[in-house]
Formats: C-alpha cells, sequence, structure tokens
C-alpha cells in the first residue's frame, strides 16, 4: 500500500474484538469504535471466529487482544496462532493485559511459550499497550521498541447517575460511608486485602464489592471473599452484588463515598476508568501502572503499599475525617478524566494505524 493512497482518503479497517454482553474488552471497544468512526471507517466489526480471509483487503486489521479470547493462557488450549496464520494485511493489536510466566517450571514455561507466539507473531506489525511497564514487558520478551505504542485506557463519558440521596435511599445504606471496587471479580484486584482492612474500619464504613465473576471464571473466587468477610466479622459490612446493569451500577456509584482499587496486578482498568469519569475520590494500590496515571495528574489517586490493609485502613480513615482531601481526590479525577478522553486516545489509536498501514 502506498502513501498516497492512504492520506487521500480515511483507512478502512476491520475491529476484531469481544462482543460478548459481560464483558469489559466488549465494552472498551463498542465505546472506541464509536469514536474511531469519525476518523477511519470501519466495515468489519466481528469476534475472531468471524473473520474472515477477505477482510484482509482493507487498509488495516485492529485487533484487541485478551487472552480469553483465543482460549486462554494455556498453549493446548491457545488458538492465537493459527488465527494469526490467516491475517495479511497490516495488523495493530491492542494488548490489555499481559501474564508474566509464574508457578512451577511447567506452567512458567508455558506462558512464555503462549506469549512469544503471540506478542511476537510474525503477523503483527505493531502493538499499542495502554501503560509503560507492558510496553518494557514486551520490549524484554524480545518485540521491538518501534513496534510498541503506549496509549492510555481512555475514561469513558461521565453516565448519568441519581442523586446521592436517591441512590442511598434505594440501598438502604443511610449515613453510611461507601467504598466500592467496582468490576469483575478477579484475583488482581486484591479484594482480601480491603476485606481485612474493613476489621481495622469503623463501623459506619460499608465495603461494595460491585461485579460478579467473570464469565470464563470457574473458580470459586467470589465464594473465597464472601468467607473471608465471615473469618473478619464483617460480613454484614461487606456486599459482594454478583453482575451489575448500567442502572444499577450508576445507583452504587452515586452512593460511593471513596473507590478503592487495591490492585496487585494491572494494565488498563475500565472499572478505574469508571471511577475517574463519575469523578470520585480513589485510593490504589502503588503499583506500576497506577503510578503512572498519578504521574500524568498528579493528585489523581491516593497510593498505598499494594496488598497492605493495614495502609487502606489509615487512608480510609484519614479520608473518613478530611472531607477537603475528599474534595481535592475527586477534583483530580475529574482533571485526568478530562485529560483522557476517548476522543483524544481514538485519535491516538488512528494515528498509530494509519502509521503500520502507511510503512507495511
Amino acid at each position: 500500500m502506498n502513501q498516497i493512497g492512504c492520506s487521500e482518503r480515511r483507512l478502512r479497517i476491520a475491529m476484531i474484538t469481544s462482543l460478548r454482553s459481560r464483558c469489559g474488552i466488549a465494552d472498551y471497544s463498542r465505546t472506541l469504535v464509536h469514536a474511531l468512526r469519525h476518523r477511519v471507517e470501519i466495515p468489519v466489526y466481528c469476534e475472531p471466529a468471524a473473520f474472515d480471509p477477505a477482510q484482509n483487503g482493507l487498509d488495516a486489521i485492529h485487533l484487541q487482544h485478551q487472552y480469553f479470547l483465543y482460549g486462554g493462557v494455556a498453549p493446548w488450549k491457545n488458538t492465537f496462532r493459527r488465527f494469526a496464520d490467516r491475517l495479511s494485511a497490516p495488523t495493530v493489536m491492542t494488548v490489555h493485559e499481559y501474564v508474566e510466566p509464574t508457578g512451577d517450571p511447567l506452567r512458567r514455561l508455558a506462558i512464555a511459550w503462549t506469549n512469544r507466539t503471540q506478542f511476537r507473531n510474525r503477523h503483527i506489525d505493531g502493538l499499542i499497550t495502554h501503560t509503560n511497564l507492558d510496553r518494557e514487558r514486551l520490549i524484554r520478551l524480545g518485540v521491538g521498541a518501534e513496534r510498541i505504542h503506549v496509549v492510555p485506557h481512555f475514561v469513558p463519558p461521565a453516565p448519568a447517575l441519581p442523586s446521592r440521596e436517591e441512590a442511598r435511599s434505594a440501598l438502604g445504606i443511610g449515613g453510611s460511608f461507601v467504598i466500592t471496587i467496582p468490576g469483575f471479580l478477579s484475583r488482581r484486584k486484591g479484594h482480601p486485602a480491603a476485606i481485612r482492612a474493613m476489621a481495622q474500619m469503623p463501623s459506619c464504613a460499608r465495603l461494595f464489592l460491585a461485579g460478579g465473576a467473570h464469565p470464563d471464571d470457574r473458580s470459586q473466587y467470589a465464594d473465597s471473599l464472601v468467607q473471608l468477610a465471615i473469618q473478619h466479622g464483617v460480613a454484614e459490612r461487606v456486599t459482594v452484588t454478583g453482575y451489575l446493569e448500567d442502572a444499577d451500577m450508576a445507583t452504587i456509584m452515586a452512593a460511593t463515598d471513596v473507590i478503592l482499587a487495591p490492585f496487585t496486578s494491572g494494565s488498563g482498568s475500565g472499572s478505574l476508568a469508571l471511577a475517574f469519569a463519575c469523578g470520585k475520590p480513589i485510593v490504589a494500590s502503588a503499583i506500576a501502572p497506577n503510578i503512572e496515571i498519578d504521574s500524568r495528574t498528579p493528585g489523581a489517586l491516593y497510593l498505598v503499599p499494594p496488598e497492605d490493609p493495614n495502609s487502606i485502613a489509615r487512608a480510609i480513615d484519614s479520608l473518613m475525617q478530611d472531607g477537603e482531601a475528599l474534595a481535592r481526590l475527586s477534583a483530580r479525577a475529574s482533571e485526568y478524566a478530562a485529560q483522557m478522553t476517548v476522543v483524544s486516545v481514538a485519535q491516538e489509536t488512528a494515528d498509530v494505524l494509519r502509521r503500520i498501514a502507511i510503512v507495511r
């Protein structure tokens, strides 16, 4: 494809992603595509299984990558290599998660093999990561630095929320100080530390784990959180909501005083982006992706050490007693949301797609 052809008209791309009804990647793609359509044409919007090699005639292909879309991390289940062999158009892949090889030697070898076959695949011309940390991980894996572009996770438009009073009345929580961890329940989100911290907080503190197990999660993680709350004597103050429709999530967010993000690892987070969209004060673990966020907008996050219930409890207690600190965090969250709009991220994404299409 020549440069003149690309510059004279809008790119035509295929967006390959998840279309599931309960999926963060599907939500991300839907919002991004709405903004991208003002910059590129997207005649194809489908899941990997529906990809037709005839679509290689488009200017570029944009893959949203998450392991579960290709069978998971295990090499004997992962189908990415077979899928990628069908690609011939210039292809950009957004990496939503990078799993480090951990565990016993066999597991480490298996994860390392899957990572190499996906992120170093010869059919992938460019990769987008949400954080510098994931960019560095890919470079250590052997991906050329020039192929990797950091485009932060966008903050979606602010949802319509009921009033605080209406939300609290609907939830029946009165004058409680409400702490919320939104999104699917996964181990990397650090829920156990939050539950243990609740045992050190005043009786007016109430914790909502506002989400359910991911559809692909076959573990008993959600049940283990309920048991942990019972063990620590805080079961009456910890609520696991299960999956929430948008209206129900809006009610929880409107009632929330502080969002808690005690993640142990991560990349871009849709649940954290929602918190920013709502302008909520956020207490977050000081892992590399969250430190990156706070470096872009200093004070956007109240950072605490990872997996440290004592620090979480102290942070929440200090905010319960300091309305001005809550207001400052809320203002900084809104500032970050104004910087990281889906419009700006769509423009950066379109720029990457155009560069890859031209170079190829």
